[in-house]
């Protein structure tokens, strides 16, 4: 494959987004504390680290590190399923049902509740609780906009003070400030 196609299918569109290229790939501390210099370097002190380098691939894998309080607009995967494994910190994870109202709410933390999956369909959001470092892995390929149905009553990726007012009303729900 040329390099020109490979980089037409590359993961990209966002500048917390990095991709692999290693063909094998030893995830230790010292890889982490990479990825935590990377997240400061963007606006949003993320960084999202594609395991994968090709977007049409079966298998998708990611290392996240998020700060805390990082909005993640809840969200289903019509055709997908998705899995998380805390690394570092303490999140909050929640399933919803379709009008908005938390089905099941959970920490995870190293100690506790370390992993979650989800089938295809099911609605689903995290609020990092602490700055955290997390696995995901979720089927491929990546097909654009209809990868993730979102919901009206979740607030819109740029509105902050929205935003702001959700994460607290899913803490209070939830029982954490």
């Amino acid at each position: 494959m040329s390099s020109a196609m490979k980089k037409d299918y590359r993961p990209s569109g966002k500048d917390y987004l990095e991709v692999n290229d290693n063909k094998v790939l030893r995830i230790d501390r010292e890889y982490i504390k990479y990825l935590k210099l990377l997240a400061e370097k963007n606006s949003m002190k993320r960084c999202t680290m594609c395991l994968h380098n090709d977007t049409r691939e079966h298998v998708h894998e990611m290392i996240h590190v998020y700060p805390k309080g990082t909005y993640v607009r809840p969200h289903s995967h019509p055709f997908k399923t998705e899995t998380k494994i805390i690394i570092e910190g303490t999140m909050l994870a929640m399933l919803f049902d379709l009008s908005g109202e938390i089905l099941e709410k959970y920490i995870m933390e190293k100690e506790g509740v370390f992993a979650f999956r989800v089938d295809r369909g099911i609605v689903h959001s995290i609020i990092p609780l602490t700055d955290v470092v997390f696995y995901e892995a979720t089927s491929g390929p990546f097909i654009g906009k209809n990868d993730s149905v979102f919901y009206g009553w979740a607030p819109e990726p740029d509105n902050e003070t929205e935003i702001i007012k959700w994460i607290h009303s899913m803490k209070q729900k939830s029982k954490i400030l």
